[in-house]
């Protein structure tokens, strides 16, 4: 399959591959982790891999089948929501979307308590 014709998902540990063509599922992979509930997964890929960071950790994932071929548990750096990119390319997530995400909330919690 061609990749300009896969869509990759990031949730929950997981990240999964779909046809953008009919919207099936060609593959999941479970990231390994400890922390129960915690579901944010940052995703990019390159074509051929895909690199994904959860939990502290970061991923290299075969974009074809999904088989993990490496990880980096990045001792020091603790947890949080990771920007991935390549140098020159877009970041992931999108700086520009986070923070216009993070207005409309700020936004709508105004709006609510005001309201």
């Amino acid at each position: 399959m061609n990749s300009d014709d896969i869509l990759l998902l990031g949730l929950k540990r997981t990240v999964s591959a779909i046809s953008k063509l009919d919207g099936r599922s060609l593959w999941d992979t479970t990231l390994p982790g400890g922390f129960a509930g915690y579901d944010f997964v940052t995703v990019l890929s390159d074509g051929q891999r895909v690199f994904a960071h959860t939990e502290g950790k970061l991923f290299c994932l075969d974009l074809a089948n999904g088989r993990i071929l490496w990880s980096n548990d990045l001792p020091g750096y603790g947890y949080g929501i990771a920007s991935l990119c390549f140098p020159g390319g877009a970041a992931a997530p999108d700086p520009t979307a986070v923070q216009k995400r993070f207005l409309q909330q700020q936004q709508s919690s105004a709006s609510a308590a005001g309201g």
